[in-house]
């Protein structure tokens, strides 16, 4: 059991970096440094205290967020390492409403790579108050002006280095602290004071002046005295800088070696004194939550971060365990929630019961009595609770927004291997609850099992986690492309469905109207019956029938889209006309309109949105041209560039393998469905010559 920690004092924090950054290396440091841990594990070997799961041994790499936590001086500080491979990068995302702070990793040498951008855009997003941690200071690469110069080009607020290197690769061997002006030799965690060398005397000076002014400018009554001629003290320097860095006023850099344990304590003390507090944090981001019934979100519900507030929560992470079941990692925004008792789930409005809580430091699990206002923790065994819910008291229900996650950029379909298809859907669904950047589903066009996630890396871990889990061995195809068919011409046809057997027969008759919609224009379906020609009953029998015969057309046998039906005249039988009858004369009209209507393929098009360093910019353009895309925009960001684009389905179905060659891993892009446009004729021959071909072989079978 462990004792709650004061709100006021905790650091919730997470850690964001590129692949390799060195935010687990990072976390072993602080928790060794705090004696959390009794030595630092190699992450490269697949070491660590936050090297969980199999895949992220075998990778050495963060797939999935994880938590720790460690007192420093006066605070408590839970730590969030974060995934930052391209492929997961979106679930870094998912951390962000659990945290106060972040901390920023940049390598020394490979600088601000698109990955930094971007999770840069998430912390403004969600207000997060950051500072960066320039590591890898004694590699041979290693060139921090350039790693600022790039931050202040690329960065939309005044870049400010807090501590300067001393020396760099294997001549590295101290900082200089500018918050304090000293200096330590510190290549080993020691941190022994030293004078600042001669060489770097008068740029510090100048970087504590920038830094005052800075800090003055952030704050009203400090500018007037500063103006004044005041000195700024020391306190008024550091409060005036925190109170920046609150309102992301302005970046502080700090520099080090991570795997020398070298300026990582005095990144744990900026992490204590400058980042936020629970409370703090509300003063620009206040916990605003809404009742569950209150859909419009038009009432809002504040809540404190403190004890006495009812208790509510935010489930950042889900994850099944195979010996305590479903653990829900959770941020407290306010009260308080005792184990084992009573809960209700606001999202999903539903009555629950916390099971055993835990303080999770990596895989081990340490158990609480209860969890408080400001912290983070796990509850075990809360089978329908999700990422992104709302727990909150059973009598005070709130719902608190939390994110939106970037849509899948790769798909596959899934094949089971033998007759196991029912047990790899029940697998891939649980996986897709624990992983919320996941998308599983059976396409309704083409009847494949689809899974669809950020890359292929992504995928390949999902795959071997499904068979690790849950027994179920898949293996991921090319997903059919879901094209569609269309009409480019109005016509007026008939349908008329006759048939007679002996007693009653069938009859129904029908004309229609049939015209192209704009795209994406949908269906339309105008009765436009008068004098009764076909009783008002069997109308939508008509209707019925079309939309069946829209789901296959005759071309590819893709559903058609984008028609206007209007049903304009017709007979009946008094005895032989039926619904079914007229449903029949609905599917035979639409399929003659279809026929004689000049109808036509059409594919999807992605909106894709690409960021890759400058250099790579002409061969990506090249490649996207190739592909029959169309460039709609170019921006510049920092040392990127980001490209803006349209490029058929088709084209693009494996686009990160593509993007990962052409920019040597550097690439990123989101893409979704843009529009759906005619497929050119030779591509549209292929397909309708290959489904006729098809259709022969049916007919003969």
């Amino acid at each position: 059991m462990t004792t709650a920690p004061n709100v006021n004092n905790i650091r919730n924090v997470v850690l964001l970096s590129h692949g390799g950054g060195g935010k687990t290396s990072l976390v072993e440091a602080l928790l060794f440094n705090a004696k959390a841990i009794p030595k630092m594990g190699s992450t490269t070997k697949g070491e660590g205290v936050m090297m969980m799961e199999p895949e992220e041994s075998a990778r050495k790499m963060t797939i999935t967020p994880h938590t720790g936590f460690f007192n420093w001086k006066d605070s408590f500080v839970n730590i969030i390492d974060t995934p930052g491979h391209i492929n997961f990068l979106e679930l870094a995302r998912s951390a962000l409403p659990a945290a106060d702070g972040a901390v920023f990793l940049l390598s020394a040498a490979l600088g601000l790579r698109p990955e930094n951008a971007r999770l840069w855009s998430m912390t403004k997003d969600t207000a997060t108050s950051s500072i960066i941690f320039v590591n890898e200071m004694d590699g041979d690469q290693a060139d921090f002006q350039k790693v600022v110069s790039e931050m202040e080009e690329t960065l939309d607020v005044p870049v400010i280095p807090v501590a300067l290197p001393i020396g760099k690769g294997a001549s590295f061997t101290g900082i200089v602290d500018i918050l304090n002006m000293t200096a330590i030799a510190d290549r080993d965690g020691a941190g022994k004071k030293i004078d600042i060398p001669a060489d770097l005397a008068e740029e510090a000076k100048e970087i504590r002046h920038k830094l005052i002014e800075q800090v003055a400018e952030s704050d009203d009554v400090l500018l007037e005295k500063y103006l004044e001629g005041g000195e700024l003290t020391a306190d008024e320097v550091m409060q005036g800088l925190k109170k920046a860095i609150l309102n992301r006023q302005i970046m502080i850099v700090f520099c080090g070696s991570i795997l020398q344990n070298a300026g990582v304590k005095m990144l744990a003390d900026a992490i204590t004194t400058l980042l936020p507090s629970p409370v703090e944090r509300t003063q620009v981001k206040p916990i605003i939550g809404y009742h569950p019934m209150d859909k419009n979100r038009e009432k809002e519900i504040p809540r404190k971060p403190d004890r006495s507030s009812p208790f509510s929560a935010i489930v950042f992470k889900t994850t099944i365990d195979p010996f305590s079941g479903k653990l829900s990692f959770i941020r407290v925004m306010s009260g308080v929630q005792q184990a084992d008792q009573p809960i209700y789930n606001g999202t999903r409005d539903e009555k629950d019961k916390a099971g055993h809580m835990y303080k999770m430091q990596g895989k081990e699990m340490i158990q609480v009595g209860e969890l408080t206002a400001g912290d983070i923790g796990v509850i075990v065994k809360m089978a329908n609770v999700r990422t992104g819910d709302t727990l909150c008291d059973m009598k005070e229900n709130v719902t608190i927004p939390t994110i939106k996650y970037v849509e899948p950029v790769l798909a596959f379909a899934v094949e089971a291997e033998g007759k196991t298809e029912e047990k790899a859907a029940g697998g891939l669904t649980k996986l897709a609850e624990e992983d919320p950047t996941i998308k599983f589903f059976r396409d309704e066009q083409t009847h494949e099992m689809i899974l669809a996630g950020m890359g292929q890396t992504h995928l390949e871990v999902t795959v071997e986690r499904l068979l690790r889990k849950y027994g179920s061995k898949v293996t991921l195809k090319t997903q059919k492309v879901p094209y569609r068919e269309t009409i480019r011409k109005p016509v007026k046809v008939q349908g008329k469905y006759k048939k007679q057997s002996g007693g009653h027969g069938q009859y129904g008759d029908c004309w229609i109207d049939v015209s192209p919609l704009p795209r994406n224009g949908g269906f339309i379906f105008d009765n436009k019956i008068v004098g009764g020609v076909i009783p008002r009953n069997y109308i939508p029998s008509v209707e019925k029938g079309v939309i069946e015969a829209m789901r296959k057309g005759i071309l590819g046998g893709y559903p058609v889209v984008d028609v206007k039906v209007a049903l304009v005249d017709g007979s009946y039988h008094d005895v032989d006309s039926s619904d079914f009858a007229f449903q029949r004369a609905g599917i035979m009209a639409f399929k003659k309109a279809m026929e004689q209507s000049d109808s036509v393929l059409l594919e999807p098009v992605m909106a894709l949105e690409i960021i890759i360093p400058e250099e790579n910019m002409g061969n990506v353009i090249k490649d996207l041209n190739s592909r029959r895309g169309r460039v709609l925009g170019m921006d510049p960001q920092g040392a990127n560039q980001v490209i803006k684009a349209e490029v058929p389905m088709d084209e693009v179905l494996e686009y990160g393998n593509v993007l990962h060659a052409l920019t040597s891993g550097r690439g990123i892009y989101t893409m979704s469905l843009s529009t759906y446009e005619y497929t050119p004729a030779p591509i549209a021959k292929k397909i309708i010559d290959r489904y006729q071909a098809t259709k022969g072989v049916e007919k003969e079978d």
